[in-house]
């Protein structure tokens, strides 16, 4: 069942930015990640969450989310990211269509 890996981020230094996101992006790539939404613009609906930014990742199997968060390399890009990024980084289950109206859990 796929994974998605959510992160809402606030950029502290362009320069480290962007490299944080070329090795962030091949990263995912290697272990079968897909970036499915990253934000330029955010409209905000009600409530008090407001992110600049938001990346959602789709994985299609939680292994393979785990083996990358567990790697060595995700490792070095956690250290590039305390320099240029800071924000929250969740991870979630995904559903099956049929389960949205009913049996999701709440």
């Amino acid at each position: 069942m796929a994974v998605y890996l959510v992160s809402s981020i606030t950029v502290r230094d362009e320069e480290q930015r962007d490299e944080y996101e070329d090795r962030g992006l091949a990263l995912l790539e290697s272990f079968g990640g897909k970036a499915i939404v990253d934000s330029g613009s955010i409209n905000f609906l009600r409530g008090d969450w407001k992110p600049r930014r938001l990346i959602i990742v789709d994985f299609e199997e939680m292994d393979d989310l785990r083996a990358m968060l567990d790697s060595d390399e995700f490792a070095r890009l956690r250290e590039l990211a305390a320099g240029a990024i800071y924000g929250d980084l969740v991870f979630v289950d995904g559903i099956k269509p049929a389960t949205l109206s009913r049996g999701a859990p709440r």
